[in-house]
């Protein structure tokens, strides 16, 4: 029938754009779709999905029932809206002059003569003759003898050895080859039933793209290396490439300027608005609901502040400018250590950048801002790197030397203890007291008791938590092995 006929079986666990022609083009897809060999239901093609390409037809179902259609076989279309539980249905009519495709992969592609690859025809000869791989020309085929054309007859040419067999036959009376049978008029159908809908929207791609005949138009280039094949084609891709990529950063870097540049203005507009505001308070018992609404997008836009966040403009100097910040981000620590003695550097990063709202501060000037910070600051605040690579701000109880003297008196009372234990009463994070621990430790201040190096209950190893001890605990105390 029309599907044996007239379709070529493809893989289906290919993708469809992976199965596209260079100069091809996917447009539409639906699911849901069942298919009608003449007027009967084609019984393994029942719900798969239709592609709508420039140049073919595909239905994927499975690896077996998936099938392509050229739409040049096309020669007429026709919709039916369907009626109750009727689905619609898209009738294809195709020309039953047509010899049917063939199935031959080696038909449909051609070895190139210099690299050897293997090249898939295309849907127009321009790219047809073109290697994918290096870009060289295909070889013109020798031309073959012509053979005389045989006197019009009543009967059917043999299409493997040209015999022309009686209409009676169904096999070549010479070679025994089987001949094409004339077609019924529903054997040079297909219908396409949309059990899903999408109907309308594929049925109008598909005459768009029946109206275009995209297959019949020649790609016409003066380059005889299209773009995109052979190794020029690459190197042409990766320059073009390049040159994008180069033209986005730039574009990027400008817009990013601009920004800086409108920087200073929306700080300033901040705090004219963050004045008027306050002034208005002052005057008024009550704050007006409108200067309620200006303060809280102030406060969601990161620009109210006391003061007018610090940029390099403003000042006339970089040293300048570093006072000044390490001013500002003392006023910030006030609140973000509010009831703390020891943060980690990242947490203050982050919090301080929200505050500036718009004008932020980049990691390596707030890695210089931190020497100037203890004169801005009562208590001092002073920055400190742990053994395990963490650096934290800290107050002076926070201090190495102060953390020592509070860890050993606090396990000399109390005994040996747990890293949660002390990171409970010191109120800190388990990670920081894990530091600043490893930190005494190194000291020799304190040693611990780890339980996984102790062998118990004939020479098994036994795991658990470790324990810190106070090393003055142990002084006087002679070892295995000790002179």
């Amino acid at each position: 029938m029309a599907l044996k006929r007239y379709t070529k079986a493809i893989d289906s666990t290919i993708p469809v754009p992976a199965l596209l022609y260079a100069d091809e083009r996917l447009f539409s897809s639906q699911f849901g779709i069942g298919i009608y060999d003449g007027q009967y239901k084609a019984m393994n093609h029942q719900s798969g999905t239709i592609h709508v390409s420039s140049h073919r037809l595909f239905f994927t179902d499975n690896q077996t029932n998936s099938f392509a259609l050229d739409l040049s076989l096309i020669t007429q279309t026709e919709y039916y809206a369907g009626l109750f539980t009727s689905s619609s249905k898209v009738t294809l009519r195709l020309d039953s002059e047509t010899p049917p495709p063939s199935d031959n992969d080696e038909a449909d592609s051609w070895v190139c003569h210099v690299c050897g690859q293997r090249n898939r025809r295309g849907a127009t000869l321009s790219v047809s003759r073109v290697c994918t791989l290096c870009g060289v020309q295909r070889q013109s085929e020798p031309s073959k003898p012509s053979t005389p054309v045989p006197p019009e007859t009543d009967g059917f040419a043999c299409p493997a050895c040209t015999f022309i067999n009686d209409r009676s036959r169904t096999s070549c009376e010479i070679c025994t080859t089987e001949l094409p049978i004339p077609l019924a008029p529903e054997a040079s159908l297909i219908k396409l039933s949309f059990r899903k809908g999408g109907d309308k929207a594929l049925y109008s791609v598909l005459k768009a793209c029946l109206k275009t005949k995209a297959w019949e138009t020649e790609t016409h280039v003066n380059d005889p290396l299209p773009s995109g094949s052979g190794i020029s084609g690459i190197m042409q891709t990766v320059e073009n490439s390049h040159q994008g990529l180069e033209s986005n950063m730039k574009d990027a870097l400008q817009d990013l300027e601009a920004l800086m540049l409108k920087a200073k203005d929306m700080v300033k507009l901040a705090a004219d608005l963050n004045e008027r505001l306050t002034a208005t308070s002052a005057n008024n018992s009550s704050e007006p609901e409108e200067a309620t609404f200006i303060r809280s997008s102030l406060s969601q836009l990161g620009l109210q502040m006391d003061n007018a966040p610090v940029t390099l403009d403003m000042m006339r100097d970089e040293r300048e400018w570093m006072n000044q910040l390490a001013r500002e981000l003392a006023r910030v620590l006030q609140t973000v250590m509010k009831g703390r003695g020891i943060i980690a550097l990242d947490e203050v990063w982050g919090g301080w950048n929200r505050a500036r709202g718009v004008a932020l501060i980049p990691p390596s000037t707030f890695l210089q801002v931190l020497p100037n910070l203890p004169q801005f600051t009562v208590p001092t605040i002073q920055s400190r790197r742990l053994p395990s690579g963490l650096t934290v701000l800290h107050t002076p109880p926070y201090s190495h030397v102060a953390f020592s003297a509070r860890l050993s008196g606090y396990l000399t009372l109390n005994g040996p203890k747990t890293t949660a234990d002390i990171a409970k009463e010191e109120e800190i994070t388990i990670a920081l007291a894990e530091g600043m621990v490893d930190a005494v430790e190194q000291d020799g201040q304190v040693c611990r008791d780890d339980p996984i190096c102790a062998i118990k209950d004939q020479g098994q190893i036994i795991g658990g938590v470790i324990q810190w001890w106070p090393c003055a605990l142990f002084n006087g105390y002679v070892y295995d092995g000790q002179q």
